[in-house]
């Protein structure tokens, strides 16, 4: 039953990082690679990020609905939505600090 959990767990991530890995060896030659490079490694970080802050959310509803009156499944359900909205704030502030960081640092 363990090894069957893990080869779905790991065809999920696959499947779900197939089209951003896809996605991030789009560069154009014309412009700055390396600036291009940082944008693709961060867009690709942060679309990951909200896919997996969004199946958070919705593993967190579901132990929230399916409880049966168990509290401790509900504050789990809270504790689960409360990590991916911090973890979601710190992407998105990590996100634009790269582009502080960029906007610096590279001279076009």
């Amino acid at each position: 039953m363990k090894k069957q959990s893990l080869l779905v767990s790991c065809l999920l991530v696959a499947v779900l990082v197939a089209p951003f890995v896809a996605m991030a060896a789009d560069i154009d030659v014309e412009d700055n690679a390396v600036t291009k490079t940082i944008d693709n490694i961060t867009e690709w970080i942060v679309r990951i990020s909200l896919v997996v802050a969004i199946l958070m959310y919705v593993l967190a509803g579901y132990f929230w609905v399916i409880d049966n009156g168990n509290l401790e499944s509900v504050k789990m359900a809270k504790n689960m939505i409360l990590s991916a909205t911090i973890g979601l704030a710190i992407i998105l502030i990590a996100r634009s600090l790269v582009s502080i960081v960029k906007t610096l640092v590279v001279v076009d």
